[in-house]
């Protein structure tokens, strides 16, 4: 009989099989991972300043700066400077961005389509309650 230890080692191998999986379409869109982190969270949730892009990726402030300025030489974002404050400024994506990041969550989206096809629908609805359910504890 399987323990909840033998299950959570099975999840964790399973998890980090997709990952590597994962990783491997992310590095075939031409931009590294962290850049392409970077841009999802401005596709996602809007222009942010640096701080606050460093504190959602969880990374320092200066090694945000250092993407950031990646992303700038590839014109993948603009600064706009905060009319209100001006030691701010806004990071937002550039047209360019937005199409390398859409393409990028297209790809992913590819292939999680190609992992659920042929499943039933009421497998794939428990799959995702369940990581929704491990996502909020």
């Amino acid at each position: 009989m399987s323990t909840p230890s033998d299950h959570a080692r099975r999840l964790n191998s399973k998890i980090t099989h997709l990952i590597r999986r994962i990783r491997h379409i992310d590095e075939s869109q031409g931009v590294g991972r962290a850049r392409l982190s970077a841009l999802a969270v401005l596709h996602f949730g809007g222009p942010r300043s640096l701080t606050e892009l460093a504190r959602a990726e969880l990374v320092t402030p200066t090694t945000m700066h250092h993407i950031i300025k990646g992303l700038l030489n590839d014109n993948l974002v603009r600064k706009i400077p905060d009319p209100t404050d001006k030691r701010r400024q806004e990071i937002r994506l550039t047209s360019k961005g937005e199409k390398v990041i859409v393409k990028a969550h297209t790809a992913r989206l590819v292939f999680f389509d190609s992992l659920l096809a042929g499943q039933p629908t009421k497998r794939i609805t428990e799959a995702i309650a369940l990581l929704e359910a491990m996502d909020q504890g």
